[in-house]
């Protein structure tokens, strides 16, 4: 059984990778474009015209031309200033849940304060390789990162045995934190899209959190939009037909007074995740007199703030707020 679903892991990710390498056109903002006779067109015109994300017809030139990521001022052996230690924190019958430690290859023995990345991935793949280059960036600059893997859809799991998973990533981490020289009482959540949903829903409801980063993610279960995710897919793992699950399963539902600052993203270019999601979360904060800033940015795609020109000042961005807070 284990060997069937890493075929089928496998194969998804291949399936994610392969249009970004081989086949895929995108723009600078990176939304997929398709090539048409006299130039190209966006491959999600028609969602973004029927909910009316932005003004196509208005939209910058660029929009339609072919882009090539470049870096901006970022230096490759930026990220190459951590040393990574890779442990199992938890074992199931037919797989194993392991973890990656980010830690600055020089450091000078004061406890470190760090931040534990949650991957997206639908909540039905990825796993805690997920956002290596934000987790040992901060770590070459002083903030550790921990990054973990979860139970997935595909592995027959349910939001509560993902919400355990990270419980036990805590717990292992409090555990272990003399010997990676870390310090338990100064960390904050951070992910992006289902990841950013998970690592809301942790800093809403792990006592101590200073800190949440939130790229694109769902924090309301019980508004949801067709075409938008969660969708039926997830009906089985979120429980999406019983109201109660719904208002468990969101982030929105434990905002409180105490909660961490928050950062978060949006960009109106976002086919996958329902703009009205980071409006109301930012309601919920406000009515409880949390501080936060969300980061907008009108065109760019789900992974803009992840994957484009805005990668690297969302990142330095990240490790302002992480100097500050924890």
């Amino acid at each position: 059984m284990k060997f069937f679903r890493s075929i089928f892991s496998i194969a998804l990710l291949f399936a994610a990778i392969a249009p970004a390498s081989s086949q895929r056109i995108i723009n600078r903002y990176s939304l997929d474009l398709v090539k048409i006779k006299d130039g190209y067109r966006l491959q999600d015109e028609s969602k973004i015209r029927r909910y009316q994300l932005f003004d196509i017809d208005n939209a910058p030139a660029d929009m339609f031309v072919p882009f090539e990521r470049k870096r901006l001022f970022i230096k490759d052996d930026d990220y190459h200033q951590a040393e990574t230690k890779v442990v199992v924190f938890k074992q199931y019958p037919g797989y194993d849940l392991k973890m990656a430690i980010d830690l600055p290859k020089e450091r000078t023995g004061e406890k470190l304060p760090f931040i534990i990345w949650i991957h997206g991935g639908g909540w039905h793949m990825g796993d805690f390789n997920g956002h290596s280059l934000h987790s040992r960036y901060l770590a070459g600059n002083g903030i550790a990162g921990v990054r973990i893997s979860y139970s997935l859809l595909t592995q027959d799991a349910t939001f509560e045995d993902s919400w355990s998973d990270i419980q036990d990533a805590v717990k292992y981490i409090r555990e272990h934190a003399e010997e990676y020289g870390l310090d338990p009482s100064r960390f904050g959540f951070a992910g992006h899209s289902a990841g950013g949903h998970l690592a809301a829903y942790a800093a809403m409801r792990t006592p101590g959190t200073k800190l949440l980063v939130a790229f694109n993610g769902i924090y309301d279960l019980v508004h949801t939009v067709n075409e938008f995710v969660p969708s039926s897919r997830h009906d089985k793992y979120f429980g999406l037909s019983s109201l109660e699950s719904r208002k468990n399963a969101s982030p929105v539902t434990f905002v409180h007074p105490d909660a961490p600052y928050c950062l978060l993203t949006y960009s109106s270019g976002d086919v996958l995740v329902d703009k009205a999601q980071v409006v109301t979360f930012t309601q919920a904060l406000r009515e409880n007199n949390v501080k936060y800033d969300l980061l907008y940015k009108d065109y760019y795609s789900h992974m803009g703030f992840i994957d484009t020109d805005l990668l690297e000042p969302t990142l330095m961005r990240v490790l302002i707020e992480a100097k500050k807070r924890l």
